[in-house]
């Protein structure tokens, strides 16, 4: 027998398999490794270790007879779609980073990276370093005239400050660039507004701006990638998804793309695709976060190759920024694929949340994929900040009640002071909004997110019974499909409005890219529902002051990586509260089968 695709909305490698009776068996291990491939695919994953497999070097001769449903490289597996996909984004930034561009004269853009970022550090009174910007100087001169490249780093490490000062320092070097020929972009909606946001907030930081240049930076607006691409329902044999293609390009000199870790490959293959050859691509991220929903991990892939920058490179970073570069490896991930790409990964390390909540970064890197076997970390890491960092063990639906209302409070009171015409008011739509950023309840499964929503509508009003279209006043709402044709997408978070005097919805109530509230009927919003919970996955690219994160049971801990812990955990910027099962940690961070029950190790 053997494997034979039937087409399916023009995946033919995702297809079901049917069986032939007239054809030659093929070896389980070959069918049990596609099965495995195919089962990646669906949890985004775009290709599989050979390790991981039953294939034997037999196996592996029978793989590469079926090109059309494996591509066999460096030790992986992947279908062939993806495995093209990936060639193609790879070959573009190698490409890239072969063929540099005419340099900028490195005494200009030293003189101009030293007026609008001086060199900067913070000591304790001990004369430790807290805190210093030659990272961010150091990628500024790097990055500031590079064809592509890459921006990544943990919380708080300045990635979108360190991309203001850039934007700023190359529109001093080239004074005609204007906002409309750079393109800001991120995955998601919400990811888009806080990027844009971030770049405004970060003018105070930088010096000696002059008017244009502030009103450079001002003007700069943030679109999603599908927006930017120009999506449409359009299908690929006839030229679709995507309006923007290699051959009716962006219009644009320079793209920076927020939260690059949730760009799947799909999306990322388009972007190169639609990039002009003039233009400049940076990637922003933390290649640490979660991948991708669909089949993606191009950041981390691109980062695992990351090497210190050629010779030549590096002596004019080190004349443009006046630090000199450290030596060592720059990905802290095996080299799996592909040559190296030196110059390309500019990586910051120092954080700025040291100094507000060191706690996080610690916290952080105990949960990191990357390290060590670490329950006894955080045990000891809860212990030193027992204010700021708690855990809460094993509730019962009354504690977990007490608990969410407790950190609800300042929402439901603050709600009587809204309504939809009041929304109109620019000012007190803001309040609203920023009310969003203070407390997030993250969730680890579906089911989580539901008992949350049908808690907070109960607090918020009670005896309210929402329907597929009905909301409280009040309510946080939660944008479930994309729609173009209102700028909103998957992720969006508003705010759920009524009339005065009334108690169910009208309006909601969302950020636009450029910061300013936007008012939409509810009924002509896509798919929506209620955001007193959200799963970790749609938290990323957000970020508040306080996030309480509920932990699956320990029959569902597949539900939980540290990649989601992680992610989760570095959505906060102040405060962190767990909820669990403690075992369920102690298994994930120390690799452990679950056992019997022991003393809570936290």
């Amino acid at each position: 027998m053997i494997l034979d695709p039937i087409e399916s909305d023009g995946f033919p490698e995702l297809a079901r398999l049917t069986l032939s009776p007239v054809a030659p068996p093929v070896s389980n291990p070959v069918q049990d490794a596609l099965a495995l491939l195919l089962r990646a695919a669906a949890a985004g994953k775009g290709s599989i270790r050979v390790a991981d497999t039953r294939l034997a070097e037999a196996d592996l001769a029978r793989i590469h007879a079926l090109p059309q449903f494996f591509h066999h490289a460096h030790g992986r597996l992947s279908l062939p779609r993806y495995a093209q996909y990936e060639a193609e984004v790879h070959n573009f930034f190698f490409y890239r980073l072969q063929n540099p561009p005419l340099r900028l004269a490195d005494a200009n853009v030293a003189h101009a990276l030293n007026a609008i970022l001086p060199r900067s550090e913070l000591r304790d009174p001990a004369g430790a370093l807290l805190f210093d910007n030659a990272q961010q100087r150091i990628a500024i001169a790097g990055l500031v005239d590079a064809r592509a490249g890459i921006l990544t780093g943990g919380p708080g490490t300045g990635k979108t400050t360190t991309a203001a000062a850039l934007l700023a320092v190359l529109r001093r070097l080239n004074p005609g660039l204007g906002p409309e020929q750079v393109l800001v972009t991120a995955p998601t909606g919400k990811a888009a507004c806080r990027i844009a946001e971030s770049i405004r907030n970060s003018i105070p930081h930088l010096k000696s701006l002059t008017p244009e240049e502030t009103a450079f930076l001002r003007a700069i607006t943030a679109r999603t990638l599908h927006r930017a691409l120009e999506w449409g329902p359009v299908p690929p044999e006839s030229g679709g998804p995507f309006k923007r293609n290699a051959q009716n390009p962006m219009q644009v000199r320079m793209v920076l793309v927020d939260e690059a870790s949730m760009v799947d490959l799909h999306l990322m293959r388009a972007l190169v695709q639609a990039l002009p050859e003039d233009a400049a691509l940076l990637l922003l991220g933390d290649s640490d976060q979660l991948e991708s929903v669909e089949v993606g991990g191009i950041l981390l892939q691109l980062v695992a190759r990351a090497a210190p920058p050629a010779q030549e490179l590096r002596h004019r970073i080190e004349a443009r920024a006046g630090h000199v570069l450290e030596d060592g490896p720059l990905a802290d991930t095996a080299l799996e694929s592909g040559p190296p790409l030196p110059g390309l990964v500019y990586r910051l390390k120092h954080s700025r949340r040291a100094m507000n909540a060191p706690w996080i970064l610690r916290l952080a890197e105990i949960v990191r994929p990357s390290t060590a076997p670490s329950a006894g970390a955080l045990h000891e890491c809860l212990q030193r900040h027992p204010d700021t960092l708690q855990f809460l063990e094993n509730p019962s639906d009354a504690e977990r009640a007490a608990f969410l209302e407790t950190h609800w409070r300042p929402w439901l009171e603050a709600v009587p002071q809204w309504n939809a015409l009041a929304a109109a008011n620019s000012s007190r739509s803001l309040d609203a909004l920023q009310l969003l950023g203070r407390f997030q309840f993250l969730c680890s499964t579906n089911a989580q997110v539901a008992r949350a929503n049908r808690l907070g509508i109960q607090f918020l009003a009670p005896g309210f019974r929402n329907g597929p279209a009905t909301l409280p006043h009040g309510c946080p709402i939660l944008i479930e499909k994309n729609s173009l044709a209102l700028g909103l997408t998957n992720g969006d978070v508003g705010i759920a409005l009524g009339l005065p005097g009334q108690a169910i919805a009208s309006v909601g109530l969302f950020h636009s890219p450029s910061g300013d509230p936007r008012l939409f009927p509810l009924a002509s919003l896509p798919q929506f529902s209620p955001a007193f919970g959200l799963t970790i996955h749609k938290s990323q690219g957000s970020e508040w002051d306080t996030v309480a994160i509920e932990l699956p049971t320990a029959s569902v801990s597949g539900f939980l990586s540290r990649n989601l812990l992680y992610t989760a955990i570095t959505r906060a910027s102040r405060t962190v509260r767990i909820l669990g099962n403690p075992e369920v940690l102690r298994i994930l961070l120390d690799g452990e089968k679950p056992g019997p029950v022991r003393q809570n190790p936290f």
